[in-house]
């Protein structure tokens, strides 16, 4: 009886070390590969007028992975937004940018909230950045 409950026990602990040592393991794994960062995935430009020229805001992001990262499209939700980038890799602990320009006089009136698709080589697959704010006349 005391041998079939040791056993239970030890069975009980190897059990519990699995599956505490799964999701360590699986995260270690996700890592391996490119890794795209970005520091703040949002941009609140607040109250902007309709009158004024195009605005600009750039996402800064850092390779966190053990592979270069390359970014492969930014594809944007209206024509009021364009994005800019370097098609040139990113060396592993690098920075880079993602440069977004917005028209004014092509958004509604009011509460606007825009998206950029990141698209890349990371082992996160595609990146959502938001564009958001208030659009006055």
């Amino acid at each position: 009886m005391k041998t079939l409950c040791n056993i239970r026990v030890v069975l009980f602990q190897v059990v519990c070390c699995v599956a505490l040592a799964l999701p360590l393991h699986a995260a270690a794994q996700q890592k391996n590969g490119a890794h795209l960062e970005f520091e703040c995935a949002e941009c609140d430009l607040g109250e902007i007028s309709r009158n004024d020229e195009r605005l600009n805001h750039t996402f800064t992001f850092v390779n966190n992975g053990t592979e270069p990262l390359v970014i492969l499209s930014a594809t944007t939700t209206c024509s009021c937004l364009k994005a800019e980038f370097s098609r040139k890799p990113i060396e592993v602990g690098a920075k880079g940018e993602i440069k977004i320009s917005i028209e004014p006089k092509k958004i509604e009136k009011g509460v606007f909230r825009r998206v950029v698709q990141i698209r890349s080589n990371s082992v996160g697959g595609t990146v959502i950045l938001i564009v958001k704010g208030v659009a006055k006349d």
